[in-house]
């Protein structure tokens, strides 16, 4: 299937690099950006068209655009996608509103189109690995739960870093997608969510790039801390924040009646699994390095994507899955109902932490199934 992508800032490196060594089901072949010089960089190192926004709109031999842009105007310009009759696969989040999210998924349904939406981590063989454990009643059934996201701030390495720190940004609507996505996938979807919310900086200090040293003002929650109830009755407590110089706590653990699993960065597609069957007992690493997604591809840290080395890298296998969703006429895992349901997630815990009250979700959506090696080893050269 021959792509699009709009929008040409820092993300879109590694979808025209990925998938070009990896996916064997689509080729991006032009890219657009209002930035002309942006568009232009991408199309000469990839060797692609450089078109206008309203040339890879009306281009015929493209079905689907990548949504690259800031998450400010993800919603209309995955709708300008929609209504040219194109497939759209958007980074996340959906929407910065719920209820324009909810239109991109209606409009979507109604042409007979797919809507996709990152993250795709949760393809990979960390999450993928430890769904399978809990689908099989290693852990029992989950009753508790722990997810914790802290950095000190984006500015650190990100040249252009205002869009983190004013509405439609901050650590739930950034990293948020990552965590909540691997959760819905492995217990389901949520029910409800309680939030309290603080801004410890008014002020950032870019950190990179030519703006290095340049302030800029913080509008909106910098940590937020919530519980989540899901459907299946866990109870999940969550803490966001980009207020944080450094900590140790583990990126999930999930808490059974029958055990506990410690799951890897939500972030990354590897890394390794921890398993306590038994009380008080030690933990037993189970490693991804062998899957298809959990091999590391990483040699050399990248301070422009905040990448370390030695890890697994394979963003834009949501596009492939989708892809090959088209084809079969199934709904991809990366779907907007999934989506639609995590920014449910997100929306209401910025709105749990303005009101100071627990918030119903108005979603919910089908638990969704392993994506096996099989499956996988489909779509990869």
């Amino acid at each position: 299937m021959k792509v699009g992508i709009i929008g040409c800032g820092n993300i879109a490196d590694i979808y025209f690099s990925n998938s070009q060594k990896y996916f064997n089901n689509f080729q991006i072949v032009a890219c657009a950006d209002i930035k002309n010089e942006a568009a232009k960089n991408y199309a000469e190192k990839y060797d692609v068209e450089q078109l206008s926004v309203d040339q890879i709109l009306s281009n015929k031999e493209i079905e689907l655009i990548i949504n690259l842009t800031i998450p400010d105007v993800h919603f209309e310009v995955s709708k300008s996608i929609l209504e040219s009759g194109k497939h759209s696969y958007s980074e996340k989040p959906l929407s910065i509103k719920f209820e324009h999210g909810e239109e991109l998924v209606n409009l979507g349904n109604s042409k007979g189109l797919h809507v996709g939406c990152a993250p795709d981590t949760f393809l990979g063989a960390g999450i993928q690995q430890a769904k399978k454990l809990i689908d099989s009643n290693e852990i029992g059934q989950i009753n508790l739960g722990s997810i914790s996201m802290g950095v000190a701030g984006h500015e650190i390495w990100h040249p252009n870093p205002d869009f983190f720190y004013k509405h439609g940004g901050g650590p739930i609507l950034d990293m948020g997608p990552y965590y909540f996505t691997a959760l819905v996938n492995l217990l389901g979807p949520a029910k409800n969510v309680f939030t309290q919310s603080r801004t410890v900086y008014q002020k950032r200090v870019v950190g990179s790039g030519d703006r290095q040293g340049q302030e800029i003002e913080v509008e909106i929650p910098t940590t937020l801390v919530s519980q989540i109830e899901f459907q299946n009755g866990a109870l999940i407590d969550s803490f966001f924040s980009f207020d944080i110089w450094k900590h140790s706590k583990n990126h999930i653990e999930l808490y059974g009646d029958k055990g506990s699993i410690n799951i890897p960065d939500p972030n990354m597609f590897g890394g390794d699994i921890l398993v306590c069957k038994s009380k008080n007992g030690d933990w037993k690493n189970i490693d991804t390095k062998n899957n298809n997604l959990g091999k590391i591809n990483i040699k050399n840290n990248s301070e422009k994507a905040n990448e370390p080395a030695g890890i697994a890298n394979y963003r834009g296998i949501g596009v492939s899955e989708t892809v090959d969703a088209i084809k079969k006429n199934r709904l991809n895992r990366c779907s907007g109902e999934l989506s639609l349901h995590v920014l449910d997630i997100l929306d209401s815990i910025i709105k749990s932490s303005k009101e100071n009250k627990k918030i119903e979700l108005r979603s919910t959506i089908k638990n969704l199934n392993y994506f096996s090696e099989d499956e996988i080893s489909n779509l990869l050269k």
